[in-house]
C-alpha cells in the first residue's frame, strides 16, 4: 500500500511539473509542437442530413422486414382473390366463442355489399383468409375495410 501511495504521489508531481507555464513556454515555439496547416484546402459539405441520397430512410427491422411484396394482378368481378390479414400482437384469441359468434355476425353483415362479395373465409387463433370477388381494386379495398373496422 505505502508503495502504491508513493507511486502516485511521484506521478502527480510529474504531472504538475509538466504543466508549469515555464515547461508550457519551452515547447511552445518549438517547430514539433506547432499545429500542421494542410497543403489543400477543401470546402465543408454543410447541411449532410436529409433529402434523396443513397442509403437513405428507415432501415426495415423485424422477422419479415425483408420480404418483397409480390405485385397483385388487375382485379376483376370474375377473379377470386385471396386476402390475409394478421392480427396484432397481444390481441385475443379469434377462435374463442363469443369472438367467434361476433366476427361471424361482422363477416356475414359485410359478406356482399358495395361490388364487394365474401365467398369463404378462415378464422385462425391470431390471423384471418379470405376469398373475395370484388368489381376493381378500390371495391376490394373499401369491402377488406368495412369487414376489418
Amino acid at each position: 500500500m505505502e508503495h502504491r501511495h508513493s507511486h502516485t504521489h511521484s506521478l502527480s508531481h510529474s504531472l504538475i511539473e509538466s504543466h508549469s507555464p515555464s515547461h508550457m513556454q519551452s515547447h511552445m515555439h518549438s517547430p514539433s509542437h506547432m499545429p500542421q496547416q494542410s497543403q489543400s484546402i477543401r470546402q465543408i459539405d454543410l447541411f449532410r442530413r436529409g433529402g434523396a441520397r443513397a442509403g437513405a430512410g428507415r432501415k426495415p427491422k423485424g422477422n419479415r422486414a425483408l420480404v418483397p411484396h409480390d405485385t397483385r394482378a388487375r382485379v376483376t368481378r370474375h377473379t377470386p382473390v385471396l386476402v390475409t390479414t394478421r392480427l396484432l400482437a397481444g390481441l385475443p384469441n379469434l377462435r374463442r366463442e363469443r369472438t367467434l359468434a361476433l366476427l361471424r355476425a361482422t363477416l356475414a353483415a359485410g359478406a356482399d355489399r358495395f361490388g364487394f362479395r365474401l365467398i369463404e373465409y378462415s378464422i385462425q387463433s391470431n390471423h384471418l383468409h379470405f376469398v373475395a370477388e370484388a368489381q376493381d381494386e378500390i371495391a376490394l379495398a373499401r369491402g377488406m375495410k368495412g369487414l376489418l373496422v
